[in-house]
């Protein structure tokens, strides 16, 4: 990417050779005081050669319309084509409406008619050259402003990393899917061993896309982090763990508006084939027996909103060969509202990948294939526990 402190060029391109020593001469003083410098053709041809060895410094090409080898308006469509980012500018004695239609489609900067007033000639090159270095600028702070979004992403993944245990009697699955556009997401996600037979699962949504949820989900991990000792000791319930971190949650974020996020937490015990968990305001749990999914909710208020906010458990029992699955609402949601997928078409694509090798592979292509598309417009997060 040109650098704006780098070397800069405005090239004029007219057959005319008298036409040319006139702009020059007109334009020495200010190129001088802009360190800017003039680069003259009167063979368009030739110009159009020379251009990709010092392409990423030019700022601006001044061209006639009216050219024996090639007519200005193909030359400046041809170097649109190519080099996007630099300013145009046609130069023309003639009203040739074709011409400067096609012109346009290059997108030039400005018409500037003979005979010229010296001035405005000035005036024109100082706006496209702005426009021009403006641009640049804003190119190179986005460069850095991904580059910071990229550290980000890579530091929340390494964050939110989560080992998978062994635990006897099941067969843990997770897949995360982020939005590769926005590079850090408000999916969070955990798995913790209890002992050799139990373990919690916790999955969550913040709302909203992009940075903010990002930290709302580093901040979570922080708090999951240092609780979980205490939860493990005390023999915590889902119910209470979604107490204990959403009384956390709402002390860090009290002086910031407008963050909520679903959670449901999960404990499972492989040993007794029970399932015990607990919803803020999140999807439902999905098991797959014997061919056929069913869906388990229970009411709870999203965290975030109060610190005094209390949930409740519910149990659920369990056989060997069910599948429990969990997912976020990435999975279901479309930027077309009436592409949505609703938690039935979810139940019968789980209950149709049950005998599948990968069951969480089959079931995020199978929705994929149902709305048509490559990429989520979510982060999508896919947890499945196989009894």
């Amino acid at each position: 990417m040109k650098n704006i402190q780098d070397e800069e060029y405005v090239c004029i391109i007219d057959d005319e050779p008298q036409v040319l020593r006139a702009l020059e001469r007109e334009l020495k003083d200010y190129m001088s005081q802009s360190r800017c410098t003039v680069k003259t053709y009167s063979c368009p041809n030739k110009f159009l050669s020379d251009l990709d060895e010092f392409a990423e410094k030019v700022s601006l090409i001044i061209s006639d319309l009216r050219m024996s080898e090639i007519k200005g308006s193909d030359l400046l469509l041809a170097v649109h084509n190519k080099y996007p980012d630099i300013e145009l500018i046609l130069l023309t004695a003639y009203n040739d409406i074709p011409d400067i239609q096609k012109a346009v489609t290059a997108k030039i900067r400005a018409l500037i008619l003979k005979p010229w007033e010296p001035d405005m000639v000035i005036v024109e090159i100082e706006k496209a050259r702005t426009i021009f270095r403006m641009r640049n600028e804003n190119k190179l702070h986005q460069a850095m402003i991904n580059q910071q979004l990229e550290i980000a992403a890579e530091f929340q993944q390494k964050l939110l990393e989560t080992e998978i245990p062994c635990i006897r009697n099941a067969e843990i699955s997770l897949t995360y899917c982020p939005v590769k556009e926005l590079k850090v997401g408000g999916d969070y996600y955990d798995i913790i061993k209890v002992d050799d037979n139990r373990f919690f699962v916790m999955i969550g949504d913040v709302s909203g896309h992009g940075v903010k949820p990002s930290f709302v989900t580093a901040m979570l991990k922080v708090i999951t982090l240092s609780l979980m000792p205490i939860i493990k000791i005390e023999g915590y319930t889902p119910a209470g763990v979604l107490k204990r971190l959403n009384a956390r949650l709402c002390q860090v974020l009290q002086n910031t508006d407008d963050v909520l996020m679903t959670f449901s937490c999960l404990m499972f015990d492989t040993e007794n084939l029970k399932l015990t968990f607990s919803n803020a305001g999140h999807l439902p749990v999905f098991v797959v027996n014997s061919g056929e999914c069913f869906t388990y909710q229970v009411d709870g208020p999203a965290m975030g909103f109060s610190p005094h906010m209390n949930y409740e458990d519910k149990d659920i029992e369990l056989h060997l060969g069910d599948i429990v699955s969990i997912c976020t609402d990435g999975l279901l949601e479309s930027e077309i509202v009436h592409s949505n997928i609703d938690e039935r078409i979810v139940a019968r694509t789980l209950a149709k990948a049950r005998k599948s090798k990968d069951f969480n592979t089959s079931v995020v292509a199978e929705i994929q294939q149902i709305r048509n598309i490559e990429d989520f417009h979510d982060d999508v997060t896919f947890i499945s526990i196989r009894l």
